[in-house]
């Protein structure tokens, strides 16, 4: 029987790297790392080469620049290893394609005897930092709104009016979830309700934004805006709204991973000698988003909420710009960061040249209000830019 898992994420982290590294392959692969997946059946029938040719997408999901990728040719995704694809996945395998696997341990959950799973300590930081945000979102739309719309038009007489249009309007028109259990805009309207009122609490609040007087410091930032075209002030909209969209994404990604490991703890409870096979809409959940494409998804909510998204999306394991954002996040926070104003700098334009070179690394903007995840990070980009020269010109 599986041993219960630790309560920290910090330590279940490095508890999973332990075991991963510890299997019966050492010496052969490691399953700390990826692993590239190839059909021996579909080399035999001539529809993959030998070697197998390893597409640029997944060299980079993998982590670029990929030093040294491991492979293996099997034949089905169930032998020698169960692998949790899903149905497009295992379609993909036998046509041929190489796919990219990563083992990930799921540990046992205490069976509790009322009440539901103890949230995990990621989880609890994602509601946190998207309560704060919603509070900060909404402060910065109630400035920006008006100077888009032209404040004749949205000249809010209190502070009720403008939420309600704000929320009702700028945020809940926006795409949610799929898997959430809020159907209705009444249910997704209390959620909203619930974490403005929330974000604004110091214990919460001062986790990411550790200054006094916030809506004062949002109302001069808002003030730059003043005068601005109007494609300027609706591009910084996008941007609100591009983390309002992650954050939620992500703070419902985390509930969703805590309920799939805890029906596959009781599944082991029911039966310790089974195969435990997810099903497939399992396996795509347990599984997480596949590649660098979808990566673009979850920066701005790391850039928003200064969490670390590998602990629950662990295919993008490999990725090595989270780390970086989390700091660009923080320094348009007013927080510390490690790297000096001249080593962000240089390190903006590696990745601002990378972006350009490789377009192909995140998808296109998929909603009118948003940002794709290229459009983010240089958006992003621009900011701390901005900052770096108002804090020399001083």
């Amino acid at each position: 029987m599986a041993a219960d898992l630790p309560t920290s994420d910090n330590e279940r982290n490095k508890l999973r790297k332990l075991l991963l590294s510890d299997t019966p392959f050492q010496g052969y692969l490691d399953f700390s790392r990826p692993i590239v997946a190839v059909s021996r059946e579909a080399i035999r029938e001539g529809k993959a080469a030998y070697p197998p040719q390893v597409p640029l997408k997944i060299k980079m999901a993998a982590g670029w620049p990929a030093q040294s990728l491991q492979g293996m040719i099997v034949d089905s995704l169930d032998d020698p290893l169960p692998i949790q694809a899903t149905p497009e996945e295992r379609e993909r395998f036998d046509r041929g394609e190489p796919l990219l696997v990563r083992a990930n341990m799921v540990g046992m959950r205490t069976e509790r005897s009322s009440g539901g799973q103890v949230a995990d300590d990621i989880e609890k930081q994602i509601k946190n930092a998207f309560a704060v945000n919603v509070f900060v979102i909404y402060e910065r739309l109630r400035h920006l709104v008006p100077l888009r719309d032209g404040k004749n038009v949205r000249n809010w007489a209190d502070q009720e009016a403008a939420q309600n249009f704000i929320f009702e309007k700028e945020l809940l028109s926006l795409p949610w979830p799929e898997r959430d259990h809020r159907t209705t805009g009444k249910s997704r309207r209390h959620l909203i309700d619930t974490a403005w009122r929330n974000g604004q609490r110091q214990k919460f609040l001062r986790c990411l934004y550790p200054g006094s007087r916030l809506r004062r410091e949002i109302a001069a930032w808002a003030e730059d805006f003043r005068g601005q075209r109007k494609d300027v002030i609706e591009e910084e909209i996008r941007f609100q709204k591009t983390q309002f969209v992650a954050l939620n994404m992500c703070r419902e990604r985390a509930k969703e991973f805590r309920f799939i490991e805890s029906e596959i703890s009781e599944s082991i409870r029911r039966e310790p000698d089974g195969d435990g096979f997810l099903d497939p809409k399992q396996a795509e959940v347990a599984a997480g988003l596949n590649h660098p494409i979808d990566a673009g998804a979850v920066f701005p909510a790391v850039y928003a909420g200064d969490f670390d998204p590998k602990l629950m999306f662990h295919r993008l394991a490999s990725l090595k710009g989270f780390e970086f954002v989390r700091d660009i996040g923080r320094i348009a926070r007013r927080q510390s960061a490690p790297l000096s104003p001249a080593q962000f700098i240089e390190r903006i334009e590696r990745s601002r040249q990378h972006l350009e070179e490789q377009p192909e690394m995140f998808s296109e903007r998929r909603h009118p209000e948003l940002m794709s995840g290229r459009e983010f990070l240089l958006h992003a980009y621009k900011i701390y830019e901005d900052q770096c020269a108002a804090y020399f010109a001083r």
